[in-house]
């Protein structure tokens, strides 16, 4: 084992939100396959060992060392693919196994952080559950891990030798750079800019079905708004405002909370990338939030917000390399506990597209001999109090509300995105309208708190 790695101010994070709930899935990338066919399970074993041997972080294990969390290298990956022989199980209790496997916690001081179970039903069916803590990478880098395993996959089964892009450098000078950001005049310059937009800022929070616990078990649930019929009209309402759609996007979200809350200073969180060209090709975690803060009054529209809110994502991603939260060291509690992203389409949803709102699994994709097809499994739900992933892929644009089920009821957040689509679509009729004149209530909302209340 080699010397102890610091951490990243992300990786910082993730460690204390592990060992907070060291059984929660709230920090899980996840992806499920379905895969019909010859598949080379022997190869596949050897594919993800040889990315996890080329990328350091894929064999580390993590742990604490004099009182500081450390990533702790190895020699050999501490984990496999794991294959599991499920003959006679029926398509519903194939699902329900990886559903189990979405929820496993991770063991990161032994086991690491990358997690491979292989279902074998038959010789010709399998189910494949990948799941990788965010503690060793990102979006980016879950998306590099299984486009190297599938190539070299590939190029196993073929009798090929893999060819796959150097990597330029390590995860380690990604982490001294970043301590010593703030040294630098450009880290000052991120200092000056984060204390003027947080000056004063209080953390807005929703109202809860129950009190927050003192320890929160990191799990939750999912709801999902299949937004597809909205999509162009808020592309072109956003065009009309000479806005982006995601700043609109958001704008309805920013307007719902203000409304729902009866705040006026809202702030929420959205994720961005800190990977430069150089980090391209390294498995690594390259985040911080930018916090969003707006001022909701009684005549702010919707075009207002948008605006504003897409200011304050451009100016986010020029200071995005000091984490917002550094200027507040003295602070207790965090700083967001509602956020927002965006996902574009992926390579991985073009070469394996993921499942129409309602469907279990995605159209099959052919891939060396295979009928492979994606399995929509819930995941990374119950890290914020509540997450609104937006995401425009192939089916359109999708949402997707994960919340922490320790403080919400299913039902409550529920209404909570009913409210959302009514905010988008006013939106999207009329950007210019006033975020106050549209109603927290629909016709049948309020025809059953009637009837409740004259029971």
């Amino acid at each position: 084992m080699s010397e102890p790695r610091p951490l990243s101010a992300a990786q910082q994070s993730l460690w204390t939100a592990y060992r907070m709930a060291p059984a929660g899935h709230a920090y899980t990338m996840l992806l499920s396959l379905r895969i019909r066919g010859p598949l080379d399970t022997a190869a596949l074993a050897d594919a993800l060992d040889l990315v996890c041997r080329r990328h350091e972080m894929l064999r580390s294990c993590f742990a604490e060392v004099a009182g500081e969390p450390v990533r702790l290298p190895r020699a050999e990956p501490p984990a496999g693919l794991e294959i599991i022989d499920v003959p006679g199980t029926s398509d519903e209790a194939l699902l329900g196994l990886l559903r189990e496997a979405a929820r496993l916690p991770f063991a990161l001081e032994r086991t690491g952080p990358l997690r491979a179970l292989l279902y074998r039903r038959a010789a010709d069916d399998f189910a494949l559950s990948l799941a990788v803590h965010h503690i060793a990478g990102d979006f980016s880098s879950y998306s590099l891990l299984l486009d190297e395993v599938f190539t070299v996959y590939r190029c196993l089964v073929a009798g090929e030798e893999p060819e796959l892009a150097d990597i330029a450098r390590g995860y380690d000078e990604y982490v001294a750079e970043e301590a010593a950001h703030p040294g630098t005049p450009a880290g000052r310059r991120d200092h000056a800019y984060w204390s003027q937009l947080l000056a004063g800022a209080v953390t807005t929070e929703l109202p809860t079905d129950r009190p927050r616990p003192p320890v929160p078990s990191h799990t939750g649930g999912t709801v999902r708004l299949d937004l597809a019929v909205l999509s162009d009209d808020l592309q072109q309402a956003a065009k009309s405002v000479g806005a982006r759609p995601y700043p609109l996007l958001l704008a309805a979200y920013l307007a719902l909370l203000a409304r729902w809350t009866g705040e006026q200073d809202i702030m929420v969180g959205t994720p961005a990338s800190t990977r430069a060209r150089p980090d391209r090709a390294v498995f690594g975690c390259y985040l911080n939030s930018i916090p969003v803060r707006v001022r909701v009054g009684a005549d702010t529209t919707f075009a207002v917000l948008a605006k504003e809110s897409g200011r304050q994502l451009l100016e986010g991603m020029r200071h995005v390399r000091l984490p917002a939260g550094a200027v507040l060291p003295g602070r207790r509690g965090p700083l967001v506990r509602l956020g927002a992203l965006l996902l574009q389409m992926s390579s991985l949803d073009a070469r394996f597209p993921p499942p129409a709102p309602g469907e279990p699994e995605g159209a099959p994709a052919e891939f060396a001999g295979l009928r492979v097809s994606r399995i929509d499994e819930p995941s990374q739900e119950g890290q914020l109090d509540l997450m609104l992933t937006l995401h425009q892929g192939v089916h359109g644009l999708v949402g997707v509300l994960t919340y922490d089920s320790d403080l919400f009821d299913h039902e409550s957040v529920e209404r909570f995105a009913r409210c959302y689509e009514r905010f988008l679509r006013a939106a999207a009729d009329d950007p210019e309208r006033r975020v106050a004149d549209v109603p927290l209530t629909d016709e049948d909302d309020l025809a059953a708190l009637l009837a409740l209340g004259g029971a």
